[in-house]
């Protein structure tokens, strides 16, 4: 039975494990609140449905089992509220029917499930601290136990002995892990906000030249395995040192923080839009021939020049100089296609400024 019982335990631990990786390296948390809530309460009913599938038998027919099922419906409340429990919930209920068959012992055990899974999933909308929830929500998992172990065994000692071992060994399990995701939780945001500060320009929020440098060299292999142009647009603003001179570095901040703003509207979801120096920006559109990122970087220009930056401080208007550069017109590699963008833009400057020009 400890046998039993180790390897339970060490499935749930081995698959929120899995989860929880799965979560630090993925784009998870940028769903939709509504859909994480329905992910997570599916996880947890097929999580239960492992739990059910080695379960720790305690009578000879096997009609009466102990598992970490409500550990599981514990967690999927407390981090996933209402949805996530219900889901959960009900996953376990009618697979825990369908492993022993609708006997008296099973229909008892599965209401209890709802009735908990629906306890536990109002619960955790509590406004308490951890602590206070965890022993609530506990409190209710136990009651539980207790309730269906006595509407099952006859015999008071066993009822006595079997709720004992039930509830403790639930709690225990449900505060170590709960402490144990609340800190992998807690060391994935730091991870992610790592890698958001090592990658990203805190200013514009656009793409630093260390991720530029990484993503335009992917982008580009892709591009060219799949024999598809890819256009580079490098833009320049005019006389910036002017913007700061005349009104100060926090009013040009402002006019780079609203440039890269329109930078990302005037791109696709899919192109990269990044900082690559003080006012010099880059762009690069896969799958966009040189026609079009022409029209692209005419448009940008002419959006440019009849914005108005920090429209309630001080109305500044602006101008941007582009050079353009495309593969397989212009180069066969990125750097060479990156360095003709740069000829195009000096080209641009000496032109007179506010324009934009193909690379040669």
């Amino acid at each position: 039975m400890a046998l039993s019982l180790f390897q339970n335990f060490s499935i749930l631990v081995a698959v929120i494990s899995i989860t929880l990786e799965f979560v630090r390296s993925s784009k998870v948390q940028y769903q939709s609140v509504i859909m994480r809530r329905f992910v997570l309460g599916t996880v947890g009913g097929l999580i239960g449905i492992l739990l059910l599938m080695s379960t720790v038998p305690i009578n000879s027919e096997r009609t009466i089992i102990f598992d970490f099922r409500f550990v599981v419906m514990y967690l999927s409340a407390m981090y996933g509220g209402f949805i996530s429990s219900i889901i959960t919930s009900v996953i376990i209920a009618f697979y825990r029917i369908a492993v022993t068959g609708a006997n008296a012992n099973a229909i008892i055990v599965s209401t209890s499930i709802l009735i908990c899974g629906v306890l536990l999933g109002a619960l955790s909308h509590l406004k308490v601290n951890r602590s206070q929830k965890f022993m609530i929500m506990n409190t209710v998992v136990t009651l539980t136990i207790i309730t269906a172990s006595y509407l099952i065994f006859d015999n008071f000692y066993l009822f006595i002995i079997n709720s004992l071992m039930f509830t403790s060994t639930t709690v225990i399990t449900s505060y170590f892990l709960c402490r144990y995701i609340h800190f992998s939780i807690a060391n994935i945001r730091n991870y992610w906000q790592l890698k958001i500060d090592a990658t990203t320009d805190h200013l514009t929020e656009l793409a630093n030249l260390r991720e530029f440098d990484n993503r335009f060299d992917e982008l580009f292999e892709q591009c060219q395995e799949n024999q598809m142009p890819i256009s580079f647009l490098m833009l320049d603003l005019d006389h910036f040192k002017m913007i700061n001179d005349t009104y100060g570095h926090q009013a040009g901040d402002e006019v780079l923080s609203e440039l890269a703003q329109i930078l990302i509207k005037s791109c696709r979801s899919y192109d990269l839009v990044a900082r690559i120096g003080g006012e010099e920006f880059a762009i690069v559109l896969p799958r966009c021939p040189k026609e079009t990122a022409l029209s692209i970087g005419r448009r940008t220009r002419q959006y440019i020049e009849e914005y108005i930056f920090c429209k309630d401080t001080h109305a500044i208007r602006m101008t941007v100089s582009i050079g353009v550069s495309s593969y397989p017109n212009d180069a066969n590699d990125p750097d060479k296609l990156m360095a003709l963008a740069d000829e195009a833009l000096y080209k641009a400057k000496s032109a007179g400024r506010n324009a934009v020009v193909l690379a040669q």
